[in-house]
């Protein structure tokens, strides 16, 4: 329809064009593509990443669409003037956003005032809905407000109906198709604008939802902050890395329970998260450091060839190729 509307729509003059799509082989880079989001990612499966990016930016609306075939660690904040729900276009298994597990026709609210954690699975593909808080609210009763407001105080998940979860989905891939097919579609002041009450109104309908009472996840699960805590610590102790015995005194747990909360969490021994974190804080600090070896002692690794192996195995390149595809 939309498609269909665009061929016979008078043409809107824009000063720049606002629809990109952006490929990535660098998960960092990647994490700087949506911006106003102020996040950053870690990787935490082994192998190559590849992602991309798709997003249209309208006058008080933006849509999304990323594509990271790795487990990663998201972290960030949105600005306070916008809110945004996620909606995972694939099935999503083994995710978790924060502390709460992610299940079949659950959305996330990623606006809040403490920020948002997400472990996205591999090979997951979600749309994102971002709008003005200001634009959203013009059109709602004060009721409706302060209902919103309650609702976007903190990022959790969102579980919907059946028929409202496909709603979003459908108009998420309708969009995208038919900037596939016709991204000059955005110079048409009529679909902009028709757009944009669309997304607002999937956002409202969302929020606001009456129907079936959906079931809405605050808590933070024990394993969840066990982990939290753990990568505090080795952020930290950059130089210092903690080994696992060091690990359960500072949290007063035993070797067993400490592997239970990892394997329940990420499906990983704390031995492998605590190496995995290092690595990617050398991956982190190569952008800036002045040789590998300097970014890799700063994070204790000491014996080289092992490092570089190691390096190797989790990121599908060494380090040296790491470091100088960032300094050209």
């Amino acid at each position: 329809m939309l498609e269909h509307c665009a061929r016979n729509a008078p043409l809107l003059t824009l000063p720049q064009p606002n629809y990109l799509h952006r490929e990535s082989q660098d998960f960092d880079e990647q994490s700087q593509f949506l911006q106003g989001w102020h996040q950053d990612y870690s990787q935490l499966s082994a192998g190559h990443f590849n992602g991309f990016l798709t997003h249209v930016h309208l006058p008080e609306v933006s849509l999304f669409l990323e594509f990271t075939n790795q487990q990663l660690h998201q972290q960030g904040y949105l600005d306070e003037e916008k809110i945004s729900i996620g909606v995972p276009m694939n099935s999503i298994e083994k995710g978790m956003f924060c502390g709460s597990l992610c299940e079949q026709q659950a959305v996330h609210i990623f606006s809040g005032r403490n920020g948002f954690e997400f472990v996205s699975p591999a090979n997951l593909t979600i749309g994102l809905i971002v709008i003005s808080r200001k634009f959203l609210m013009q059109y709602l009763s004060d009721d409706d407000q302060e209902r919103l407001y309650q609702q976007c105080q903190s990022a959790k998940i969102l579980y919907l109906s059946q028929t409202k979860y496909q709603n979003l989905v459908r108009f998420l891939r309708s969009v995208f198709a038919t900037l596939k097919a016709l991204p000059g579609f955005i110079q048409y002041p009529t679909l902009v604008q028709e757009t944009q009450m669309m997304a607002l109104q999937m956002v409202a309908d969302t929020l606001l939802c009456d129907d079936s009472a959906p079931r809405t996840v605050y808590y933070q699960n024990q394993s969840w902050q066990v982990v939290t805590k753990t990568r505090k610590i080795v952020r930290q102790r950059q130089d210092d890395p903690i080994s696992v015995v060091e690990l359960c005194e500072s949290l007063a747990m035993s070797h067993r329970t400490l592997q239970y909360h990892f394997q329940r969490t990420l499906e990983k021994s704390p031995v492998v998260y605590l190496r995995t974190e290092r690595l990617n804080g050398v991956r982190q600090m190569l952008r800036h450091a002045n040789s590998v070896t300097e970014a890799a002692t700063s994070w204790g690794f000491w014996h080289f060839g092992h490092f570089s192996q190691e390096y190797k195995k989790m990121f599908g390149e060494a380090p040296s190729t790491t470091f100088k595809r960032f300094h050209g």
